[in-house]
C-alpha cells in the first residue's frame, strides 16, 4: 500500500516523506501520545499524525486531551476537550469545543461548523493531522512487538502484589515492547497482554533496580529518578521530558489495575518510581 494521502511510496509510517512533512509533529509529541479507540474494522475516516500513524474514527470523534475522547492527544497545546468531528449527510464537519489554541482546517480557524474535505489538512493545537475521508480497506498494521515466549524469553520477572501474580516477559531489545502475563495467586491459568514499548521498557527498568536493590534497607529501594527514565526510556523524540514519563506511569498503571495490581507501581515525590513489591527473575 502506497502513501495514505498521495499514493507514493511510503517513507514514514503511512505517509510518503512530503506528505509527512506537512504534518510534522510538534516539539515534545511522540508516538504513543496519539492514540485513537474505535477499531479499524468500524473506520467511517481516518485520522493521520506525522509518525504515519492512521487513526480509526467513527461517524462522530472527539479530539482532546481527555483519556474519555475518541482520539487522545497529549500535548499541551490541545486542551482537553479540543475538537469533534461529526459526520452527516452533506459531508465531514468540525467544530472546535471551546479550545484554548483552537482547531484549524487547511490553515484557516474553525468558526462553529466547518466542513472537512476528503484530504484536508487538521490541526488541533499545535498537532496537525490529515483527514481521509475515504475508508481504508486494507488499514495499515500496527507494528509489530518483539514479544518471546514465556518459557524462552530474554527477559522475564516476576511478581507478586496483593492477590496479582504478575510475569513480565519480552527479548533483549531495549527499545522493543513485550508481554504482561497475570493472574490471582493460586490460579492456573494466565492471562496475556502485549505492552507497548515505553510502557514495557519503564515496568522492564523498574523490575531490574527492584531486583538489584533487594537487600537494600531503604524504604523505596529499587527507585528510578524520573530524569533518568526521561533520559533512558525509548521516546521517539530528543524533547522527551518529565511529563512524557508521567504519561507513559499512568498508561502503565491503568493495565497493571487491569491485572489486579493496583498500586504496585508507586511513586517517591521529587524523586523517581519504584515498585512496592520483591522482584525475582525466572
Amino acid at each position: 500500500m502506497g502513501c495514505l494521502c498521495c499514493g507514493a511510496a511510503p517513507d514514514v509510517g503511512a505517509l510518503c516523506r512530503r506528505c509527512a512533512r506537512d504534518v510534522t509533529p510538534c516539539d515534545g509529541l511522540i508516538p504513543d501520545h496519539v492514540r485513537g479507540t474505535a477499531e479499524s474494522t468500524g473506520a467511517e475516516a481516518w485520522l493521520v499524525d506525522g509518525f504515519g500513524g492512521a487513526h480509526a474514527i467513527g461517524a462522530r470523534c472527539r479530539i482532546g486531551r481527555s483519556h474519555d475522547g475518541d482520539l487522545e492527544v497529549l500535548a499541551s497545546s490541545v486542551s482537553r476537550e479540543h475538537a469533534e468531528l461529526v459526520r452527516t449527510e452533506a459531508g465531514w464537519t468540525v467544530r472546535d469545543l471551546g479550545s484554548r489554541n483552537g482547531t484549524f482546517v487547511d490553515g484557516v480557524r474553525c468558526q462553529g461548523r466547518t466542513p472537512l474535505r476528503p484530504r484536508a489538512l487538521l490541526k488541533v493545537g499545535d498537532v496537525a493531522l490529515w483527514f481521509l475521508a475515504e475508508v481504508i480497506h486494507e488499514p495499515p498494521r500496527a507494528p509489530v512487538m518483539a514479544t518471546g515466549g514465556a518459557g524462552g524469553a530474554l527477559v522475564r520477572y516476576q511478581l507478586v502484589f496483593g492477590g496479582a501474580e504478575l510475569c513480565l516477559v519480552g527479548g533483549g531489545d531495549p527499545a522493543a515492547g513485550g508481554a504482561l502475563l497475570s493472574r490471582a495467586v493460586g490460579s492456573e491459568a494466565w492471562s496475556e497482554r502485549g505492552l507497548a514499548p515505553l510502557e514495557f521498557q519503564l515496568l522492564r527498568t523498574l523490575c531490574v533496580r527492584a531486583h538489584d536493590e533487594a537487600t537494600s534497607p531503604s524504604v523505596v529501594r529499587g527507585c528510578v529518578p524520573t530524569k533518568q527514565l526521561a533520559r533512558d526510556l525509548p521516546f521517539q523524540s530528543r524533547y522527551a521530558n518529565e511529563e512524557n514519563v508521567r504519561q507513559v506511569v499512568r498508561r502503565l498503571r491503568g493495565v497493571l489495575a487491569e491485572a489486579g495490581a493496583d498500586g504496585v507501581l508507586a511513586v517517591a515525590p521529587g524523586r523517581g518510581y519504584y515498585l512496592a513489591c520483591g522482584v525475582t527473575v525466572g
